[in-house]
């Protein structure tokens, strides 16, 4: 780990709710977190070599500070850019969804690993494995942002994965926010079909996914509200 934080980062790539991805050079990124809690870099590093050595995609770290990760720069649209342009395409990107929730569920937590923030198991969750996170690159798919990463049950996973779908909005504008109101409901009836198709997972572990997304700070008040209009129905 180092002591010090990067110099000053280049070209800001990405602003998120947690923390904001930036441009080093062409083939690292500095993703620094706003605030943290102690540790959770260290650990969040040390989750992505784990799963790395597993044969899961996903960037490998260079360097750790109390706030920032050194990560491969990943050239690519994300999913949900893939979707939005070739809307033709979101079957099969759902599949690839779904195929990326079994092949890290698969893994199982190390033994290092108490982080088990939605429930207790034995898989590898990433808990925010939804297309804003994959990343299409010319040979795969991979997988960015371990922040809510952890151990739990692969159920749960994907429950929260079909909610956050079904419910997230957008930070941008409100057209944009009218289509994923929509999009959203059709990418995620399309996605439990892929990734549940008896539809057990959703009915065993969607109340957990609910509490635990409930529990978000960064939470919208207008995902909060999706999110309560749709408990009754889903409970």
């Amino acid at each position: 780990m180092s002591d010090t934080q990067e110099p000053a980062p280049g070209e800001l790539l990405a602003h998120g709710r947690a923390a904001d991805v930036y441009a080093l050079d062409d083939r690292r990124v500095l993703r620094r977190y706003r605030q943290c809690a102690p540790f959770q870099t260290e650990r969040e590093a040390k989750l992505i070599e784990h799963v790395r050595t597993h044969g899961f995609p996903t960037p490998a770290v260079h360097d750790v500070s109390s706030t920032d990760l050194v990560l491969d720069r990943v050239a690519g649209r994300t999913m949900v850019e893939e979707m939005t342009r070739r809307p033709w395409t979101i079957g099969a990107q759902v599949r690839v969804l779904a195929g990326l929730h079994e092949l890290l569920h698969r893994i199982p937590a190390p033994d290092w690993l108490d982080h088990a923030p939605i429930g207790p198991g034995d898989s590898v969750v990433h808990l925010d494995l939804h297309p804003l996170n994959v990343i299409l690159t010319p040979t795969e798919p991979v997988v960015i942002d371990w922040t809510n990463a952890g151990r739990g049950p692969a159920g749960a996973d994907v429950a929260l994965t079909w909610l956050l779908m079904r419910t997230g909005v957008p930070d941008d504008n409100v057209v944009l926010r009218v289509a994923a109101a929509v999009g959203g409901r059709y990418t995620a009836r399309r996605f439990a079909r892929a990734a549940d198709p008896s539809g057990e997972t959703l009915r065993g572990h969607l109340a957990a996914a609910t509490r635990y997304r409930l529990a978000d700070p960064n939470l919208r008040d207008d995902e909060r509200a999706a999110i309560l209009r749709l408990a009754p129905r889903s409970a």
